[in-house]
């Protein structure tokens, strides 16, 4: 940070990021050098024996001086780029020229790779079999670097690189209200780039009108986000290995300790803001076992995909003998799948149901319409309607499509705009398809469960939430929900018959327009306050995810100096300052101009027991009933996207179920593990 400035452009890309691509480089060069040179050396009668030899010959040497060169300039470029830290950039000043240095070398190159690439293809017949192959890898490993190059170049180039030099350049001369006329130009560039963006990686969907709307609202949100920060990719990486480490430091200064699997010991209690903030006691069927056994349902939603996933070694040899025709097929009707109907045969060996308990699959998928299946459980004696979470971009737009609409069964309460959309159009199939009265007439007396996993989650909560007037014992399983689903009051609403479970630190549960804007003032902070090289920070944070390894420490005494304040004073720093200030600002204004969301219902927590165990033994686990308010923080960590995978929180709840665990509560109060 800042990004690159080259050729009167900004790039996304930093300085400092030249470390590990060019390390990377001068070791193939250098390879690529010892090769040539072997092959020169000991077979250079070969060479001359050759047809054109003095050519061959005047090749090898041209090859081995511009690696040669090459080399000692990747060798410059790394040493260059190790220098300063993120914010102090003047020892790396000097890194354009040495990149414009190895442009000018590249064009001998493509000159010398051309001559060897003709030679080698068309003018070889007369020579030895190994000079030839020598020459012609040389060729290709050339072209292909070239190629990488390449791609890396577009990876970088920033759409509004001009913008941000315009912006960068002129600004500290002008008066305010140029200022505020280059300041909204820029945001009004940006948003274009994020809709393109948006556009060109979900081309394959159709640009109706709702489809457009849902562009645009990312866009705003995506360019306010990320308005007058001139950060690179790399430099929220590292920020968030950063803050990872401050959490660390809070977390064991809390001396939170699982001392047993019934016992919470913590020497920090929660606040609680008033009396209408204690949560409710669980309704009696809100047990382990329950949450495992409707979770398998919510698994099943995903299909195939997840199925292979969770069974690699013997997924494909059991779906292939429950995949079916649409002929043989004797269950209800199925919208959407494949001609093998490979998605529900996955559901059924999921969760163990016949072909005729299956009343109704949809995979059908486009914005703000999501896949979903109905199911007869007999043993439970319940009508299961499982909504899929999120598997494809049309998903991850309804996702994003974060702005609030009422609530209209809940007074003064807000929802997510995407997935209530979402909910509505499920709540019409179901209703307007005459779905539900099919099933319960096959399953007279059966109650209604709902449940999905993350967008399905939030989706069912709110398909609960919609059905609860025209079915008024519905209960609902929602596993990892999204954070920023509903507003509190709809949240308390819920609770006696929305059960939603939380792995450990799960991101998405925890993710809002607040806590968003928090986590990127807690990153803009660590960053400032860096004075370690970048790539040290990430080699400390690779080797960690790698290694899973824990430092009982928290701060090494060379990180000592990342969380001091930095003293030096310039414009990237004061650049930086601001965007911090603008950041905690927009989180206050989030707080009163949206009303924040929480995740729904009962929620149950899950978290590892922090114990020594082996590599191949299975984790233990300990579980409490939490309150929304609880889930308004992220915990960056490597576990906060894998406790989300929908395969690890089925194994957490079996594991709970298998010791009929029975959670630690606020308000304990007798539960009975009865069935739903």
């Amino acid at each position: 940070m800042p990004g690159l400035i080259a050729f009167r452009r900004r790039w996304g890309i930093g300085s400092d990021d030249f470390v590990f691509p060019a390390l990377l480089e001068l070791f193939l060069r250098l390879v690529w050098i010892t090769a040539i040179s072997i092959v020169y050396s000991v077979h250079s009668d070969a060479i001359f024996e050759c047809k054109d030899g003095r050519l061959l010959k005047a090749y090898y040497i041209g090859v081995l001086v511009l690696l040669s060169v090459t080399a000692l300039l990747c060798a410059s470029i790394v040493y260059v780029s190790m220098q300063g830290t993120i914010m102090i950039t003047s020892p790396r000043k000097k890194l354009s020229k040495l990149l414009y240095l190895k442009i000018i070398i590249t064009l001998p190159e493509i000159v010398w790779n051309i001559l060897g690439t003709y030679w080698s293809f068309l003018q070889s017949s007369n020579c030895q079999e190994f000079v030839v192959r020598t020459v012609q890898g040389a060729v290709i490993t050339g072209w292909v670097l070239g190629v990488i190059v390449m791609i890396g170049i577009a990876i970088v180039f920033d759409p509004l690189g001009k913008v941000h030099k315009k912006h960068d350049s002129s600004c500290s001369d002008l008066q305010s209200d140029e200022k505020s006329q280059i300041l909204e130009g820029a945001m009004t560039a940006a948003k274009q780039a994020w809709e393109k963006r948006c556009r060109l990686l979900c081309c394959c969907i159709l640009g109706d009108e709702q489809s457009k709307d849902a562009f645009d609202e990312i866009s705003n949100l995506l360019a306010d986000f990320f308005q007058d920060l001139d950060l690179v990719p790399t430099d929220i990486a590292a920020g968030l290995i950063l803050v990872q480490k401050d959490q660390d430091k809070i977390s064991a200064g809390c001396g939170r300790s699982y001392n047993t699997f019934t016992e919470l010991s913590t020497s920090v209690k929660q606040p609680v803001s008033s009396p209408s903030d204690v949560p409710l006691g669980p309704a009696n069927w809100m047990t382990s076992k329950n949450m495992h056994h409707y979770m398998n349902y919510a698994v099943g939603s995903y299909g195939w995909p997840m199925f292979m996933f969770s069974h690699l070694a013997t997924g494909l040899c059991r779906l292939c003998g429950a995949c079916r025709c649409q002929v043989c097929f004797t269950g209800g009707e199925v919208i959407d799948d494949n001609c093998c109907q490979c998605h529900t045969a996955a559901i059924r060996r999921q969760t163990r149901i016949s072909d005729t308990d299956l009343v109704y699959v949809s995979f059908h998928n486009k914005i703000y319409q999501i896949p979903f299946y109905v199911a007869i459980d007999r043993g439970q004696q319940t009508v299961v309607v499982s909504v899929r979470g999120t598997l494809s971009l049309k998903d991850a737009v309804t996702d994003m499509s974060a702005e609030s609409d009422a609530l209209e069964m809940v007074e003064n309460a807000v929802g997510h705009r995407g997935i209530l959309q979402a909910a509505k159009y499920i709540k019409d199939q179901l209703l307007g398809r005459g779905i539900l009265e099919a099933a319960f007439q096959q399953a007279q007396g059966a109650g209604l469960v709902i449940c999905g996993h993350s967008l399905g989650a939030g989706a069912a909560a709110l398909l609960a939430l919609l059905l609860k007037s025209e079915y008024p014992d519905v209960r609902c399983f929602a596993y990892s929900p999204p954070g920023g689903l509903m507003s509190y009051n709809a949240s308390v609403f819920c609770r006696d018959f929305v059960c939603s479970v939380i792995l450990g630190k799960d991101f998405i549960p925890r993710l809002g327009l607040v806590s968003m804007e928090d986590l990127k003032a807690k990153t803009l902070q660590c960053i400032a306050n860096s004075k370690t090289p970048k790539y040290r920070i990430l080699m400390r944070g690779i080797w960690q995810l790698f290694c899973s390894c824990k430092d009982e420490t928290l701060i090494t005494e060379n990180d000592k100096s990342i969380l001091v304040d930095n003293e030096e004073s310039n414009h990237s720093q004061q650049t930086l300052q601001n965007a911090i200030q603008n950041t905690i600002h927009a989180r206050e204004q989030y707080k009163i101009t949206h009303t924040p969301l929480y995740p729904p219902g009962q929620i149950l927590h899950i978290q590892e027991v922090d114990t020594d165990r082996g590599c191949f033994e299975d984790p233990a686990y300990f579980a409490e009933w939490k309150d929304p308010k609880d889930f308004t923080e992220i915990l960056v960590c490597p576990e906060m996207i894998s406790d989300h995978f929908p395969d690890k929180v089925l194994k957490s709840l079996e594991l709970l179920s298998a010791k009929n665990f029975t959670p630690h509560s606020r308000n304990p109060g007798p539960i009975d593990d009865t069935k739903v």
